[in-house]
């Protein structure tokens, strides 16, 4: 089955979501970043396509992702 990657990362002095073949968004905060992919993730969710999430940490390092559902 298909699944849909996201992962949300610092872009300068902002915060940006990603995907496969696209970068969206600018975000102040990380929070407000996240809480927007994961209102993206609930379409694919929904429809019942397994969603990854990777959001990085302040460090810059990025853990790997968790499965939202």
């Amino acid at each position: 089955m298909t699944e849909v990657h996201y992962g949300v990362v610092r872009v300068g002095d902002h915060w940006s979501i990603v995907g496969e073949h696209l970068r969206f968004g600018h975000y102040a905060t990380q929070r407000q970043a996240t809480a927007a992919v994961s209102r993206l993730a609930e379409q694919s969710t929904g429809v019942g396509m397994p969603v990854l999430l990777a959001v990085q940490d302040d460090d810059f390092t990025l853990p790997a992702p968790t499965l939202l559902s």
